[in-house]
């Protein structure tokens, strides 16, 4: 009875988590749920770096100093049924995105977290939470 593939790199991504490295390319897998979790390192949006902002220099020379703390979330249908699989994604607490994923697809979600201190983020599908894990927000 060997370890399964997908139970090995969970392990193995939260092994490195609970170590205090980054949380590049974590994955989330709960036994037997129907999504699976990959979560981007948490990285700084500027507002100046979106073209609807840069496109107007006055705007942008007001927001000049504003970015916000994310963090990239890509939901995985672990299933290749037809079934939905609705999801929520809370971050301390608060309604942050919402969606489904089935027969194999995908869903990528970009939420924004508190900057300078930790976020707890929350992955549920219905009552199953498929990812609970505190994130730093640095920007």
């Amino acid at each position: 009875m060997g370890i399964r593939r997908e139970t090995a790199v969970v392990l193995a991504a939260l092994g490195t988590l609970a170590a205090g490295a980054s949380v590049a390319a974590a994955t989330a897998w709960a036994a037997g749920s129907p999504l699976t979790i990959e979560v981007g390192e948490a990285r700084c949006l500027h507002a100046t770096d979106l073209p609807v902002v840069s496109a107007a220099p006055k705007i942008a020379a007001a927001l000049e100093d504003s970015a916000s703390a994310t963090v990239r979330l890509t939901v995985r249908s672990a299933t290749k049924d037809n079934q939905k699989h609705a999801y929520v994604v809370t971050v301390d607490g608060e309604h942050r995105a919402s969606g489904s994923v089935s027969g194999g697809g995908m869903s990528i979600n970009s939420v924004s977290i508190a900057n300078d201190k930790s976020s707890r983020v929350v992955v549920a599908t219905g009552p199953t939470v498929v990812f609970d894990q505190t994130i730093a927000g640095r920007c």
